[in-house]
């Protein structure tokens, strides 16, 4: 995922493990909203985590798409006010992009094999705002490593219409990484991203001064529906298969109590 682990990668050749077909991989998702206050804005968090079942390994991940509750909606969030392009990105990094383009933040787990061991690097996520695509709210989650300057990968990503029970979906796309000829490509061990994250500032001009101020956010829907927020992920892998998972947040305490 990173040029970190290529070099890693590259100092341990003789020692990687050959690639081959892998298991589908078993898929568990995890997601909360914070705080948990219905019709004020919120904090959404997803993590997705990807564990081998027979394999040393999960095959390499090559899609993803996570489905939201009806009422989540993320293209009106306030979030991403201005956009900036990939080719910024890959020529400049996140400092090149407008303070007010980011979305969310969060990181990335990849693994690979030295032996018969498993090793992981974390990298960083950017969750960054870029030009509709066919008027669908666009974003690119940029993937980097503090620790190499030259570490980077751009995953595009779309808000979609989602089918009844939810509202939407984002359509994630994972490029292949490889570290070396003939070894696997990177594996990744887990996802974690936060939409709207608390410590998010933006910047607005008026009466020429400039002010910060934090977006609103997400807006969590004045009703909760029976059986709490539903969330899907659904992964696809190198070599065409498929794994998921489904999750709940349960109603907030003082909406259980209301109906």
């Amino acid at each position: 995922m990173s040029a970190c682990l290529a070099s890693a990668g590259a100092c341990l050749a003789s020692a990687c493990l050959p690639a081959r077909a892998l298991a589908t991989p078993a898929v568990s998702l995890h997601a909360a909203f914070v705080p948990e206050t219905l019709g004020h804005p919120t904090t959404v968090n997803f993590r997705v985590q990807i564990a081998p079942t027979t394999e040393l390994l999960p095959p390499p991940l090559t899609e993803a798409d996570i489905s939201y509750p009806a009422g989540l909606d993320i293209s009106l969030s306030g979030l991403g006010i201005e956009t900036c392009s990939a080719q910024t990105l890959e020529l400049t990094g996140l400092q090149g992009c407008p303070a007010d383009s980011l979305m969310g933040e969060g990181r990335a787990i990849a693994e690979f094999p030295v032996k018969h061991e498993v090793f992981r690097e974390t990298a960083q996520i950017a969750i960054v705002r870029t030009a509709e695509q066919e008027g669908h709210l666009a974003m690119l989650l940029y993937v980097y490593d503090e620790t190499a300057v030259s570490a980077q990968l751009i995953l595009p990503s779309q808000a979609l219409p989602g089918v009844t029970p939810f509202g939407g979906r984002l359509e994630i796309q994972v490029p292949l990484v490889s570290t070396l000829p003939e070894a696997p490509d990177l594996a990744v061990a887990e996802i974690q991203l936060v939409l709207g994250p608390k410590d998010l500032v933006y910047y607005e001009r008026a009466h020429g001064k400039e002010i910060r101020y934090k977006p609103a956010g997400v807006r969590l829907p004045g009703r909760c529906p029976r059986g709490g927020f539903p969330f899907t992920v659904e992964l696809g892998f190198l070599g065409g298969s498929h794994a998921g998972s489904a999750t709940a947040i349960p109603c907030p305490r003082r909406s259980r109590k209301a109906r």
